[in-house]
């Protein structure tokens, strides 16, 4: 007799599990037939390990580090188009991710928040001028700069405006957070008005201001209790993260477009002097400096425990020794790049280029594992959430990537 023709009451507990079961089969086939999207949204948000990208370089510290081993090759799942293409509304700004819903503004003047499974939008706002830095987080709150000059924050559930400050001159640079020792959460910004401000996450209070002798375009790297920054002053800052207060200045000596990486006491710089140079930012020594052609550097380098790679606009993207600065290998490509590298569970190397192609190389060798045609110039840094891999480009578009695990063996 089948289970399901038992009177319910006389079920012994193997049939009430299988009953179970196939009453659960039952309702994911009819979810499956009536909306295949839900159900594969269900299905992917059940199977990714961390939904989250909190921080546009993977972490305070701004090393441009994913645990996440890539299972070549990605596949596209959606894009999401921010602006017109025509107008040249491109996405200057990396993605940021929280709880499954990804957060970005575009060159359109829109800022959205899009469900990460699915790449449906969830809200957006609307200003006059672009959005070009990366967003971030404080609490329930999804903050983010504009060239207006105003930072906003909105509530990242309804998109609901909770407070904005308004700085003195456009800004461009990205958001970067932090806990004080009673977790009280603060926001760090610069802006084209030669200020680094540091505001109270919940309210947008000013807390304090350190002024430099020109415009930051990059977000500000945070580590232990230091706030680590360039500008186009080409100058070196470490600046005490409670107060405000100066530290050390050190100079580089060209302009410094994008974040600075740091770890163990070290900032690993890019610059428009056409080097990459590794300073102690606490004796301010320079440690080394590499640069072969004369291009400059504008995308930010990522730092792993042994290697530095760093990618300029002479079409290449390189594999340097974190301790000495000697080149491993060299990569090049049909345009220059502009966007950030990522390095990947210590395997992979993801970044995008001027060629239109986002690729993904063997980080021991420096050897093209993976690529997928955008079409159009990518100047940012990819984003990884879970087994979702996100990007944006020139064309307005943000592409989003599965990242299939590997079967079981």
């Amino acid at each position: 007799m089948l289970p399901g023709s038992r009177p319910t009451h006389s079920c012994s507990p193997m049939t009430t599990v299988l009953l179970a079961l196939l009453l659960i089969t039952s309702s994911l086939l009819q979810l499956q037939a009536q909306d295949p999207a839900a159900a594969a949204t269900a299905t992917a948000a059940d199977t990714a390990p961390n939904l989250n990208w909190l921080h546009a370089r993977g972490n305070e510290a701004m090393t441009g580090l994913s645990p996440t081993q890539l299972n070549l090759p990605l596949e596209l799942v959606w894009t999401f188009t921010t602006g017109d293409k025509a107008r040249k509304e491109g996405v200057l700004a990396t993605p940021v991710v929280k709880d499954g819903k990804v957060y970005i503004g575009g060159q359109s003047g829109r800022f959205y928040c899009i469900d990460l499974a699915t790449g449906k939008e969830v809200w957006k706002v609307e200003k006059e001028s672009a959005f070009e830095g990366n967003a971030g987080f404080s609490g329930n709150l999804v903050i983010a700069g504009c060239v207006d000059s105003f930072v906003y924050a909105w509530d990242a559930t309804t998109g609901e405006e909770k407070w904005k400050f308004e700085t003195r001159g456009e800004i461009h640079a990205g958001i970067n957070t932090w806990k004080n020792a009673e977790g009280k959460e603060h926001v760090l910004i610069g802006s084209y008005d030669n200020l680094l401000y540091c505001l109270d996450a919940a309210t947008g209070t000013k807390l304090w201001e350190y002024e430099t002798t020109n415009y930051i375009n990059g977000a500000a790297a945070i580590y232990e209790d230091k706030v680590v920054f360039g500008g186009c002053d080409g100058m070196l800052y470490v600046i005490d993260i409670a107060t405000g207060k100066e530290v050390k200045t050190i100079e580089v000596g060209a302009y410094i477009g994008n974040n600075i990486a740091v770890d163990k006491g070290i900032a690993y710089i890019t610059h428009y002097g056409n080097k990459v140079a590794a300073f102690d930012f606490n004796d301010g020594t320079k440690l080394w400096e590499y640069g072969e052609r004369d291009f400059p550097y504008y995308a930010a380098a990522a730092v792993s425990d042994e290697w530095v790679v760093a990618a300029g606009r002479d079409k290449r993207i390189r594999k340097l020794e974190r301790a000495t600065g000697k080149e491993v290998w060299e990569f090049r490509t049909r345009g220059d790049i502009d966007g950030s590298p990522l390095i990947c569970a210590n395997q992979h190397v993801l970044f995008g280029s001027g060629d239109g192609y986002f690729y993904a190389l063997d980080l021991s060798n420096g050897e093209e594992k993976w690529r997928y045609e955008i079409g159009a110039d990518i100047k940012v840094a990819p984003a990884v959430a879970g087994n979702f891999i996100l990007v944006g480009a020139d064309d307005g578009n943000v592409y989003c990537f599965k990242n299939v695990p590997s079967p079981a063996p």
